[in-house]
């Protein structure tokens, strides 16, 4: 894993890109319980949009590294990885390395982690999906709906920037 911080040394093609973005865990009706059967279609519907990118291909997968949707899909495309040669997850963290050993191993195993502060900072988290919306040309959404979600508003970016988004009904 090359690990670093600031977006100007970002230099992964956007064409060969995709980034996930979705709600976190407690907006998610399964919460935090990934063996409940919503969780794992939602799994099933996110691998097969993955891999449908892949053999389109993206090579590059983006993740915003927050629980719930994030990290679902990290850890996807992690697992994925080992079945599809140069299929690569970038971490992207609004700031430091993650607040939880599951973050922090998924990151670790990640082609490349980017931070783009080093401490919390107002707006990081805005700045954060900014940036996965700048580096892709696709976006892969576990989403409920609600545009005035963080993930509804990240979901307007993309759309506003012409970015072809799927959403998975969560």
């Amino acid at each position: 894993m090359a690990a670093f911080t600031g977006k100007t040394e970002y230099d992964l093609p956007k064409e060969l890109s995709v980034s996930f973005t979705g709600h976190r865990t407690d907006k998610l009706p399964w919460g935090s319980d990934e063996s409940d059967e919503r969780a794992a279609a939602f799994k099933k519907r996110l691998e097969r949009e993955i891999v449908k990118a892949y053999k389109q291909g993206a090579r590059y997968f983006l993740s915003g590294m927050a629980d719930g949707i994030d990290l679902i899909a990290a850890e996807t495309v992690l697992r994925l990885s080992a079945l599809c040669p140069g299929m690569e997850l970038v971490a992207v963290f609004p700031y430091g390395t993650g607040n939880s050993e599951r973050k922090r191993s998924a990151a670790k195993r990640a082609f490349r982690a980017v931070s783009l502060h080093e401490n919390y900072v107002t707006g990081c988290y805005m700045e954060r999906n900014r940036f996965l919306t700048e580096h892709c040309v696709r976006m892969i959404c576990g989403f409920g709906g609600d545009m005035s979600t963080g993930t509804g508003q990240t979901v307007g970016m993309a759309l506003k920037a012409g970015i072809d988004v799927v959403i998975i009904n969560v």
